[in-house]
């Protein structure tokens, strides 16, 4: 039986022809041929984790259905064939599958696992912050156990969290607050990874956040190129100076410097694109974790509009093969070479029936058109740099964001 795509990828570190359909990658390399590119091999493959947001299909964050429609057996098996070594849970899918279609918490981990990826991330919390005694807090209890729980059956790398209702809190307070929660999180052998976000007052620099975050043996800061890059405050530079024992994690997307579209929630949720397809430095951004010694595995976080139309291996492939050529244009451990670059030949094909445009308006340069050719992306060569922030991104205060009883809204 000729390897799968993911197999040879893995062998080659990404250099085999990545916008080639798996089958002719198979058709060129035979098992000998394989085990020979390993042998060859003198640097790692780029270890990538598909957050939640990437392969769960067509979801509603924010405003409906989060489980997803898609079957996780289908999901992993993909997910694995397309090249991913690892997965992102959200709560509500996990609990979906828990209460509706009568899985154990173990049972998830072992079809993951089963399927070749092999590392888990889940989350998401956001009442953490608060007293104990908040009404808040009280009632993301369960999601909170829920988390650690999984982290336990599932031997999940770390659980994210964040403070995306931007809840000021005085800095012992949330020193206290995190440590009590790694705390928690340590007893189950899991890391946690506090998501720096746009909306939350108490995280407005990096040294400001490490301020209560850096206490902790098993937490540390969750990086997402979307919220550092649209956050005037942070620069790469800034991430650059950092340890590796600051940073639990790391997340790859692109967007627009200027998306011409509503405040923070709206472009957060709908207007993300898969690295190489909007203004970011999504390599530089690489560059500055690895400077600070950060070394995967990198997750994938998108949500747009468009991607949520795609078909499974449609977006799964065009996330996988997008953010390898971000590392392997960034250089460094992991990257492989010769990696091909999206957008070079101008076009990209949208999954199922070609007819995905975002809010069917095309407003805020969308990835595609109906007719599957790529506007408003780069031509292969990336000209965004960290100048500003898009239209609607809050200073410090929230803005388009849920009302204070929601809990473990995505971020």
């Amino acid at each position: 039986m000729p390897p799968k795509r993911r197999d040879v990828l893995k062998a080659t570190g990404g250099t085999v022809a990545l916008g080639a359909g798996a089958a002719g990658v198979e058709a060129g390399l035979d098992d000998g041929g394989v085990r020979e590119q390993v042998q060859q091999q003198q640097q790692g493959e780029p270890e990538l984790l598909a957050s939640y947001w990437a392969h769960a299909g067509d979801v509603k964050p924010f405003t409906g259905r989060q489980w997803s429609p898609w079957d996780l057996e289908n999901r992993v098996e993909m997910l694995a064939d397309v090249g991913f070594t690892g997965i992102g849970l959200f709560h509500e899918d996990i609990q979906h599958m828990v209460e509706e279609e009568g899985r154990t918490l173990t049972e998830i981990g072992e079809t993951i696992r089963d399927a070749g990826l092999d590392t888990i991330e889940l989350e998401f919390l956001v009442s953490w912050l608060l007293p104990e005694d908040d009404p808040r807090r009280q009632a993301e209890q369960e999601t909170r156990q829920l988390l650690l729980d999984a982290a336990e059956a599932m031997d999940a790398r770390h659980i994210k969290i964040g403070n995306i209702d931007g809840i000021p809190v005085e800095t012992s307070a949330l020193a206290d607050r995190f440590a009590t929660f790694c705390s928690e999180a340590a007893a189950v052998d899991t890391q946690v990874g506090m998501e720096i976000l746009p909306p939350d007052p108490n995280a407005r620099t990096i040294e400001q956040a490490l301020e209560w975050v850096s206490g902790p043996d098993n937490g540390g800061l969750f990086l997402d190129t979307w919220h550092v890059t649209t956050i005037e405050t942070i620069s790469y530079d800034d991430v650059a100076a950092l340890s590796s024992d600051d940073i639990t994690a790391v997340e790859l997307d692109d967007g627009f410097l200027d998306t011409g579209r509503g405040g923070f929630v709206e472009n957060t949720v709908n207007m993300r694109r898969v690295p190489g397809y909007g203004d970011f430095d999504v390599p530089a951004f690489v560059e500055a974790c690895r400077e600070a010694g950060f070394t995967g595995p990198w997750g994938t976080e998108i949500l747009s509009e468009e991607y949520r139309r795609r078909g499974m291996e449609s977006a799964y492939t065009h996330t996988y093969e997008g953010t390898a050529a971000a590392l392997a244009e960034a250089g460094g451990a992991g990257d492989g070479a010769g990696t091909e670059t999206p957008g070079d030949d101008g076009t990209e094909t949208p999954g199922g029936d070609g007819t995905a445009t975002p809010g069917g308006d095309g407003t805020g340069t969308p990835d595609d058109t109906p007719d599957g050719t790529q506007t408003g992306t780069p031509d292969g060569t990336r000209t965004g740099t960290q100048t500003g922030t898009p239209t609607g991104t809050p200073e410090g205060t929230s803005t388009g964001t849920l009302d204070a009883t929601q809990t473990g809204t995505p971020e």
